[in-house]
């Protein structure tokens, strides 16, 4: 438990604070490392509850839906991935208005489940139900009690909330029984049931005969293990509820990675391996867990582990072996002897994305043109054109490159790529910005002089005459003049 921790009362109307009993007996490692309870306890304490993203949307989700009072919710997840302690957090955020009954113990019966909520609710004893007037009570009489305790919530506007662990050991029949019970409180649903569960409860949901009951689930969440991120959150947080500093206690990131790919990010054998680790790291009084102390943790708790999935691949080396082989070797120094027996490396997986295969693809298509232009052609014979190897050739000893060698050029044979791919893509753009400065100047025809006009003829002008002349002019006959010869 931890300091304070604040847990909700079986009965609902008050909260009780649970304070550590101080035995030096409990504690070994802890003392070492500051630490003022286990961090890495099994135990559902809501205090350590780690906020990731899947555990917080479940948290969320579960929360929300019990404030709405929907009647049916479901809450789904592998082994280990911490759901009793997401419920237990959010039993610890209810309201006083809010009664809680959380069902951990499988059942067979109807008459089971109902005896467990009223002791939980505080309705009855379990004495009463051992050896008292409600030993040998029907389930008709039981479900009576339950009605009537519901049925006195209403008035003081409170509510009641099931939460019913393992639900995928229950039968149909009882899980059709929970649908009733959920669904008996009327309109203003006093009584509200939370299915907590393994992933085989939604396949238990899926079949046919269970329609009635998946299609009355309103809140539907599920946890999934953590990420590599999540899991340094996850140990850093269990760390500092328990009192722990990174100048005391801490992981290293090479540990960090080996968790991982041991655990598979599932919270309980993160447990597990750390408890382990710092076991290990107390006896060593090493302030930081590295690769090496963690490895004996593992060696120690490896016949308790699942199999790793095959996509990860975890390999444990001979004492004899060096714990740095399959690594690259670039930016490592040669390292110092470690003091251990075992180490543990994990091969990676799909570690390269698009643009690494892209570069490799490339890179082995121009070692494969390189090679080519290497190789010696023999005279056409009959037709073929391909290079041939001699037992010259082949008996030449091939000498690979080292490691220190290969990396300058590949990053350079890169840097190549990337230079013209930028002069290509920089010789596109100024075209564009060409194309789209021609294209948006207006268009206008050249100038061209229109020709002269024509000369016009000279105006034609007519004398001003006298009147005297005039008159002469209109009298005199039109006689042609006398001719100066005679007869």
């Amino acid at each position: 438990m931890s300091i304070d921790a604040t847990w909700s009362s079986k009965r609902g109307d008050r909260t009780v604070t649970l304070h550590p009993h101080s035995r030096a007996g409990w504690l070994t490692y802890e003392t070492f490392y500051g630490l003022s309870e286990k961090p890495f306890s099994l135990s559902s304490d809501p205090s350590f509850f780690y906020n990731s993203s899947s555990h917080g949307a479940a948290f969320n989700d579960l929360l929300s839906g019990i404030r709405r009072r929907e009647s049916l919710s479901v809450l789904s997840g592998d082994i280990g991935t911490g759901k009793t302690t997401l419920c237990r957090t959010v039993l610890a955020n209810l309201d006083r208005q809010t009664f809680s009954a959380f069902v951990a113990d499988p059942f067979a019966t109807r008459e089971d489940l109902l005896k467990v909520v009223l002791v939980e609710f505080g309705v009855v004893s379990a004495e009463d139900l051992a050896s008292g007037r409600l030993r040998g009570a029907s389930r008709t009489e039981l479900s009576y009690l339950l009605y009537e305790f519901v049925g006195n919530l209403s008035p003081l506007q409170a509510f009641a909330v099931v939460f019913i662990d393992e639900a995928q050991n229950l039968s149909l029949p009882l899980l059709e029984e929970i649908r009733i019970l959920s669904d008996s409180d009327g309109r203003e649903r006093q009584l509200q049931v939370v299915l907590v569960g393994q992933l085989e409860l939604r396949e238990k949901l899926r079949l046919p005969e269970m329609r009635q009951v998946a299609q009355r689930v309103s809140v539907c969440c599920g946890l999934e293990p953590l990420d590599r991120d999540g899991i340094d959150g996850y140990i850093a947080h269990r760390l500092h509820v328990a009192g722990g500093t990174p100048d005391r206690v801490r992981f290293s990131r090479e540990a960090i990675d080996a968790i991982y790919n041991a655990s598979s990010g599932v919270p309980r054998l993160i447990n597990r391996l750390c408890d382990r680790a710092l076991h290990h790291g107390h006896l060593a009084r090493a302030s930081v867990i590295d690769a090496a102390t963690f490895a004996l943790a593992y060696e120690e708790m490896k016949p308790l582990l699942p199999a790793p999935p095959p996509e990860s691949r975890v390999v444990v080396l001979s004492p004899d072996a060096d714990p740095f082989a399959g690594f690259p070797s670039e930016g490592v120094a040669s390292p110092e002897p470690v003091v251990a027996t075992t180490a543990l490396t994990v091969a990676r997986v799909d570690a390269a994305n698009a643009a690494d295969a892209w570069f490799e693809e490339t890179d082995a298509r121009v070692s494969e043109a390189v090679d080519t232009e290497s190789v010696p052609m023999r005279p056409v014979e009959e037709g073929r054109t391909t290079p041939l190897w001699t037992a010259e050739h082949r008996s030449r000893p091939t000498v690979p490159p080292m490691h220190a060698e290969m990396q300058p050029r590949l990053w350079l044979r890169r840097l190549m790529i990337a230079v013209l791919l930028l002069v290509i893509a920089g010789s596109a753009g100024v075209g564009a910005v060409l194309a789209a400065t021609v294209l948006s100047e207006p268009v206008s025809s050249p100038a061209v002089e229109s020709p002269a006009p024509p000369a016009l003829p000279p105006p034609l002008t007519i004398p001003d005459l006298s009147a005297d002349e005039a008159g002469v002019a209109l009298i005199a006959p039109e006689t042609p003049a006398p001719s100066s010869s005679t007869p």
